[in-house]
């Protein structure tokens, strides 16, 4: 007898451990680790996914307890390897999460069974006497036609209806079944050929060559006694319908060979083959270096820390040539879709079929069949956002992680795992290399290469002969005193008239980052900040308030400003749209288009304005940050960066750096081969450092002072934070119970080793039905600041209401 490790797919941390299954004798040869299946789960044995951890020979659960598998998913082919179930269970530690939560974060969307239940009437003739709310739920369901799913009924009567149909079902008046649905999302080709085995054959063949009433069956034998074997497309082509075909495969004559037809996101037809170039002496070291990576046992993380313009992608795609020529595999992740069709059109054009994409604007079944693919060897190559490291590959060689300082690789919903951080635990376990490449890495990253914790390559020089652009700071302040109160400075106006003379085109960048909005004096550049975290303010336009989410200190919103007196203070939040109509508005003659989510919701969207802008079709281009980093438009001469302060006030230490990485990555868009370019940075704050050095593209410089206050502050690299979110659907319980976590969070740090921010009520205090309240926790030490949390959280379990739950995040990204 064989048992069965089965981890059920439901989201209740009760159930979020392994049960032994008994693996009935017709499943015993099949039924291996990574399998889906269903299993009886309960004491109604309700039919329920499942995954398969591990087999085993024996069981410590008693024989008369087990239950046996009961159907295995899949055509029996597993949907996880074991590095990636190994990968979920650290997950699971490492975000405080479920293992069914990573599982379903890991395999591919859309394919998990789906059970409904449904309430029916029987055939019962002496129905008993029921109550009023028994025959009220009764005639109901005679008037939807006799059968209503549960979820209908729970709409109409709410959830107590349940009870009341289960004593219907008790009383045998209805009764309540459950229907397994799925989707496979499958396309198959159909194949016919001719049953020489069957009997009557040939008297088949005769009769329907001499009734000419058979003309269709005469065609069809005809056509596959010449052919062999025919498409169903193939048949319909030779004027042969449906009929026939359905005849001749019932009674046995013909014969049907289906085959899966995977959908293809591209055509090679559209892509030109290109050879690799030939390396500048920075990217044959670093190339050297790589290589000699693939070959040693141990390996390092490479920090490729390039300028805009240095040849990162050629590297990438050098490395991954000398992967496959290993047979091996490689996952190249980027942080927005964007970004997806320009690296493809690159990879493609070098590795052709081998290559594959995927991302949250495919559908359902165009993603899982790339997922397939690389399943079953059919590609190497993976490019997609984050969900693109979860790909099946049998033997990854090399997992690249581009723009490695995008948030973007922090997942936002629960698993809120970090890519990078997945990528660098994959990359160990299955001997990988890992390559992070950015012109400004994050801190923390860069912080580590010099430390030697990673390898770090650096490219100093753009390729090609090109130059970094030229980069002017303009004083928004002086535009507004001599009475400019356009969001465009004038100088910024002057250069794109000459653009447009010229016939070069023009990015204009909205520098926004999150969605916090700060409070600021237009008139000398004040920021409303909180004088004991000396973070600012955020705007709370409900109370017309300002608040700091590090303490929960609240002050009114000031009418002038404390410092100069001036009455321009206001609260910013310019978006694009306004952006693209002033544009409009100052160059009537002039093609825009924009780049935002409200732009990008449709599929393909991405690419069809990238390449409409690319092929001239537009003069200026207005965008968000998507339109920042990796594009390459020779044709680009000027970008402007319209409100370098929005990301500089969101409240979150990160926010310097975030300010820093966007002016530098949006400047790098701007210059040519022949023509350095020219950046427009417009701020009301032109002394601030995180501007000053991106101004003059001193990565170097920047992180020295930023480093600095890390340092002075505890913040990461030198600290950790961990998030407790408190939520519950009635405010005054959720306030309370967030009250007495913070209490306890208190008591416990008698020692001081942790410093306890909070409780205040989240940015968002209210997301779909819930209240929610947040409390921060800094602390040295990350690993024994999660202990700390996760044990008086733990703590405050036992003394809370089911209804309120507590999600633990350690280091976000957003921290306000």
């Amino acid at each position: 007898m064989k048992f069965a490790r089965v981890i059920v797919g439901m989201n209740n941390p009760e159930t979020d451990r392994v049960f032994d299954y008994r693996i009935p004798e017709k499943f015993e040869d099949i039924a291996i680790q990574g399998m889906r299946v269903i299993v009886p789960f309960g004491k109604k044995n309700t039919k329920t996914e499942g995954y398969i951890l591990s087999l085993s020979n024996v069981s410590e659960i008693s024989q008369e307890k087990l239950k046996d598998l009961l159907e295995i998913l899949d055509e029996g082919k597993p949907i996880f390897t074991p590095a990636m179930l190994r990968l979920a269970e650290w997950m699971k530690d490492k975000y405080f999460c479920t293992l069914n939560q990573c599982l379903q974060a890991i395999m591919p969307s859309g394919i998990r069974t789906k059970s409904v239940w449904y309430a029916s009437l029987t055939d019962r003739k002496d129905i008993p006497k029921c109550g009023k709310m028994e025959q009220t739920v009764l005639d109901a369901l005679a008037d939807m036609g006799g059968a209503a799913e549960l979820t209908e009924m729970e709409k109409i009567f709410g959830r107590g209806c349940k009870s009341i149909l289960q004593q219907l079902q008790k009383k045998n008046i209805i009764s309540l079944k459950q229907r397994l649905l799925r989707s496979d999302f499958k396309i198959e080709k159909r194949f016919f050929s001719i049953n020489f085995n069957a009997t009557l054959l040939e008297n088949a063949m005769k009769k329907a060559q001499q009734d000419k009433r058979l003309q269709g069956q005469k065609m069809l034998f005809d056509l596959l006694l010449e052919k062999g074997e025919c498409s169903m497309e193939e048949i319909k082509g030779k004027g042969i319908n449906d009929s026939p075909v359905k005849t001749l495969l019932a009674k046995g004559m013909i014969q049907e060979r289906r085959e899966e037809k995977k959908r293809a996101v591209f055509s090679l037809d559209d892509y030109e083959k290109t050879s690799p170039f030939h390396p500048t002496s920075q990217q044959a070291n670093a190339l050297a270096v790589i290589e000699k990576q693939l070959i040693i046992p141990v390996k390092k993380p490479i920090l490729l820390h390039g300028i805009t313009g240095s040849g990162k992608t050629e590297i990438y795609m050098q490395s991954i040539a000398k992967v496959l020529a290993m047979g091996k595999q490689a996952v190249v992740l980027v942080p927005e879709i964007s970004l997806t069709p320009q690296m493809m059109e690159r990879f493609i054009s070098r590795f052709g079929a081998a290559v594959s994409i995927t991302h949250s604007r495919l559908s359902a079944g165009e993603r899982l069949d790339q997922w397939k693919k690389a399943r079953e060897g059919e590609v190497s190559v993976i490019i997609g956002p984050r969900s693109a490291l979860f790909m099946p590959f049998s033997n990854l060689g090399m997992i690249i992680v581009d723009e490695v300082h995008e948030n973007s690789y922090i997942s936002d919903i629960t698993p809120k795992y970090d890519a990078r951080e997945a990528a660098k635990k994959l990359a160990e376990d299955t001997g990988a290399v890992l390559i992070m490449g950015s012109a400004t890495p994050d801190l923390v990253t860069y912080h580590k290469a010099t430390m030697r914790e990673y390898l770090l390559l650096e490219l100093t020089e753009r390729t090609g002969g090109g130059f970094l652009p030229q980069m002017h700071i303009v004083d928004m302040r002086k535009e507004l005193e001599e009475g400019n109160r356009s969001s465009f400075s004038r100088v910024l106006q002057q250069e794109i008239a000459k653009n447009l003379e010229k016939g070069e085109q023009t990015m204009l960048f909205l520098n926004r980052r999150g969605f916090a909005t700060f409070v600021s004096c237009r008139s000398c550049g004040h920021v409303m900040r909180c004088r004991d975290c000396n973070i600012s303010y955020t705007y709370h336009a409900k109370e017309n308030a300002l608040m700091c989410h590090y303490c929960g200190k609240t002050v009114e919103n000031p009418k002038t400003c404390p410092v100069c007196g001036s009455k321009y203070i206001r609260y910013f939040g310019t978006g694009t749209q306004k952006i693209e109509d002033e544009a409009r508005r100052l160059f009537p003659k002039a093609k825009i288009l924009r780049m935002d989510l409200d732009t990008t919701s449709g599929k393909g969207s991405h690419n069809r304005i990238l390449e409409a802008f690319r092929h001239g079709q537009a003069d200026i281009l207005v965008g968000t940050q998507m339109i920042a980093k990796g594009h390459d438009f020779p044709n680009v001469s000027l970008v402007g960066i319209m409100a370098a302060d929005t990301s500089l006030n969101t409240g979150s230490f990160y926010a310097s750096e975030n300010t820093f990485q966007l002016i530098t990555q949006a400047g790098g868009r701007a210059g040519r081969v022949n023509d350095t370019g020219r950046v427009y940075v417009q701020t009301y704050q032109p002394k601030h450092y995180a501007i000053t050095h991106a101004a003059k593209q001193d990565y170097k410089g920047f992180y020295g002072e930023e480093i600095l206050l890390r340092y002075m502050m505890g913040y990461p690299p030198f600290g950790a934070f961990f998030s407790v979110l408190v939520s519950g659907q009635n405010a005054q319980e959720t306030v309370l119970a967030s009250e007495g976590l913070g209490r306890l969070f208190q008591e416990g740090n008698q020692d001081g080793n942790f410093f306890v921010m909070g409780p205040v009520a989240a940015v968002l205090s209210k997301f779909r039905g819930e209240f929610r309240q947040r409390i921060l926790i800094q602390g040295k030490e990350e690993e024994a600041l999660a202990q700390f949390v996760v044990r008086i959280v733990e703590k405050a379990k036992k003394n809370t209401k089911k209804e309120i739950y507590f999600n633990l995040t350690p280091n976000p990204m957003n921290i306000v």
